[in-house]
């Protein structure tokens, strides 16, 4: 690299504006960006700034040849504008430099440089900006753009599934009273089973897309690990390269955990999913299960409880991580893909997940030897299930004496969850919105035994009608029930006296199950 340039063309260029060591370098030394004056030979002036970017004393900079702290191309880009200096006079000159600091670290600057006197003679004054923190600014400010996108298709997508979650209830009501007419040689069980089974993928598919439309649990119920990496297992087998190898080395019987199965799937997804990418199209992908004891003081994280855990441990052969990636893996927004090909939310969400079940996750990587994610999730008791198996079975005896109240907007839903109910035994009273449920429950309210109470409905929501109900009478017993999922709103009415939630779309099983903790 020349460490001298051409000064031909500086020294005939006409003077600038005038600056003076002594009176000005204070000056630019205020300034929080690099700045240096420079000729052809040597640095004549660098601010403090300038100096801590290149991890140097002003003594050490000055006297010595700016090309000495650029890398070649940058130095070919100078030697440019100095060619062309007599032509800067009143207007200044951009490029992008790499600058090179003593310990040999880069930083990518953007630079202006205008013609000055400096001492008497002609120099070229050059102020940087850090190129490096503008990308950085416009990617938080692209993330934040994303973000908003984001939740404005959430919210359109968690619209669409209450209103499909409604239809759906309709269909699976009323065909959940046809098959408990039919006996069961009919010949149309089979047509109303199929029926009844495709309202329920279409539950699974509606509940995805709320999970997808707002964060938090909406669907809690008990399953293994196993369950969900089997899962995601079926799903990799037909999407994945073909040079890589899945394995499987799960748990004989697996400790059950109680969450949100579609979170937790998309978790162990989301490290599969990293540990194909980190193999680049060849090598052996190991899904593990077991449980361990985590004891206190163990290291694995600060707010992990010791006791005994399930573990899920995905490896990979791939390129692995060294210790400052693994550091940041699971922060928002952060990646090591390239641009457009990766958000950085992948494991930021696996880790989310973990953290709100109760549990964590961890990350173990070494270069060229692979990565192994792990999941940690705390046990719940076998006997929750059974518990829940014997509620659905038992029905109030006295059913054929309680009168319920359903208030829904949706005339169909209405209808259906009237012949449900009338199946189970209850007397049903009808109203359309929260407004003619206060009127109907203030005049008849020796005959009500409990409220069914749609969320969201027009003239007064569900929240509102169930504070006039409950000031009518503190006692009744308020089932809420929604084509969104269980969020705050539902968990907060249930501390204000509501007792208890059904998700739309509902079968005549469950609506037993919830009908008999209501009034059992």
């Amino acid at each position: 690299m020349a460490q001298h340039w051409n000064n031909e063309a500086l020294a005939s260029a006409p003077a600038g504006l005038a600056l003076d060591a002594a009176r000005d370098g204070a000056l630019l030394d205020l300034v929080g960006a690099p700045v240096a004056v420079f000729d052809a030979r040597e640095i004549r002036f660098a601010n403090t700034a300038l100096c801590d970017t290149l991890d140097c004393t002003a003594a050490e900079l000055k006297g010595t040849s700016l090309a000495g702290w650029l890398a070649e191309e940058s130095a070919d880009k100078v030697a440019a504008v100095l060619d062309r200096a007599a032509e800067l006079t009143g207007s200044a000159d951009r490029c992008d430099l790499h600058l090179c600091g003593t310990g040999g670290a880069k930083r990518w600057m953007s630079c202006r440089f205008t013609i000055v006197s400096w001492g008497g003679a002609p120099a070229l004054a050059v102020f940087c900006a850090d190129l490096e923190s503008r990308l950085r600014n416009r990617a938080v400010e692209e993330h934040l753009r994303q973000s908003q996108k984001m939740e404005a298709v959430g919210r359109l997508a968690g619209g669409i599934a209450h209103d499909m979650n409604n239809l759906l209830g309709a269909i699976m009501g009323f065909a959940s009273v046809v098959q408990a007419e039919m006996s069961p040689s009919d010949r149309l069980q089979d047509d109303v089973r199929h029926i009844l089974e495709s309202c329920r993928k279409g539950r699974d598919l509606t509940l995805n897309l709320l999970g997808f439309a707002r964060r938090g649990k909406y669907r809690m119920e008990q399953f293994t690990l196993n369950d969900r990496a089997e899962e995601v297992v079926k799903l990799l087998k037909s999407t994945i390269p073909k040079k890589i190898k899945i394995e499987t080395k799960l748990a004989a019987r697996p400790l059950p955990v109680y969450g949100d199965t579609a979170q937790i799937h998309h978790a162990v997804m989301n490290l599969c999913l990293n540990a194909v990418d980190a193999m680049g199209g060849t090598g052996v992908l190991t899904i593990a299960s077991d449980s361990i004891v985590v004891e206190e003081g163990a290291g694995y994280s600060p707010d992990l409880a010791p006791g005994k855990y399930a573990r899920l441990q995905v490896t990979d052969t791939g390129a692995g991580m060294d210790h400052d990636v693994v550091s940041m893996a699971f922060e928002p927004f952060f990646t090591t893909k390239p641009l457009g090909q990766g958000a950085g939310l992948g494991l930021s969400m696996v880790y989310g997940t973990a953290v709100n079940h109760g549990g964590t996750a961890l990350l173990e990587s070494v270069p060229n030897q692979g990565t192994v994610a792990t999941l940690l999730l705390p046990p719940c008791a076998y006997e929750s299930e059974s518990v829940r198996l014997v509620a659905e079975r038992r029905t109030p005896s006295d059913a054929a004496k309680a009168t319920v109240l359903l208030v829904d907007d949706e005339r169909m839903v209405r209808r259906s969850g009237q012949r449900l109910l009338e199946k189970l035994g209850y007397k049903v009273l009808l109203a359309e919105d929260g407004l003619a449920a206060v009127r109907t429950f203030a005049a008849k309210r020796d005959q009500i035994s409990a409220v069914m109470l749609d969320l969201i409905m027009p003239v007064m929501d569900g929240a509102e009608t169930l504070a006039r109900l409950k000031e009518i009478d503190p006692g009744v017993p308020v089932l809420l029930s929604s084509g969104y999922s269980r969020e705050e709103q539902a968990d907060e009415l249930i501390k204000k006296g509501a007792n208890g939630f059904i998700q739309k779309p509902f079968d005549l099983a469950t609506l037993r199950s919830r009908m008999a903790e209501l009034l059992g």
